[in-house]
């Protein structure tokens, strides 16, 4: 059975990292720690019969969904766009021909739609650049807009599930 969030009641979550010596005492009775890709809830569940294996992946908070949509951004003196190729709630890949490098401070406009406004990232920092593919990790946005983005992202995943 798929763990469901205790707070939302979605059953989008993800295993995540265990942490500190009580996650890591749990688990050796099958309670897991997983956080909800929906409102971004870390919980802990019992996991009957299941041993996890530690995956590289585990680094990841969140899902990563493969998309294509536009994406401009702006920060420390350097205005560029590019495409989204890769999104979830935590962050996303893009494909640009602008010069930035790791650690840089961006504000983002992610054009998920035609006919909805841009979602706007206040904050994301450069977390890794290998021409022209840059990750970018989403900082600071305000409730509405992350709302938004959790909505559009939700309905990625369901619409790829269906494919």
């Amino acid at each position: 059975m798929e763990p469901h969030c205790p707070r939302c009641g979605q059953d989008i979550v993800q295993r995540v990292r265990r942490r500190g010596l009580l996650d890591h005492l749990l688990s050796t009775v099958y309670i897991y720690p997983f956080r909800c890709q929906v409102c971004f809830h870390r919980f802990s569940t019992f996991q009957w019969g299941v041993r996890y294996v530690k995956h590289a992946r585990e680094k990841s908070q969140h899902d990563r969904i493969v998309t294509r949509f536009q994406i401009t951004f702006a920060g420390n003196g350097i205005d560029g766009s590019g495409m989204v190729t890769l999104v979830s709630l935590g962050g996303c890949a893009i494909e640009t021909d602008a010069k930035l490098s790791s650690g840089q401070i961006l504000q983002l406009q992610l054009k998920t739609s035609d006919r909805d406004p841009a979602v706007a990232v206040d904050a994301a920092v450069v977390r890794g650049v290998r021409s022209p593919v840059v990750g970018l990790q989403f900082l600071r946005f305000r409730m509405e807009e992350r709302e938004r983005l959790s909505q559009f992202v939700r309905d990625l995943r369901t619409t790829q599930q269906q494919r």
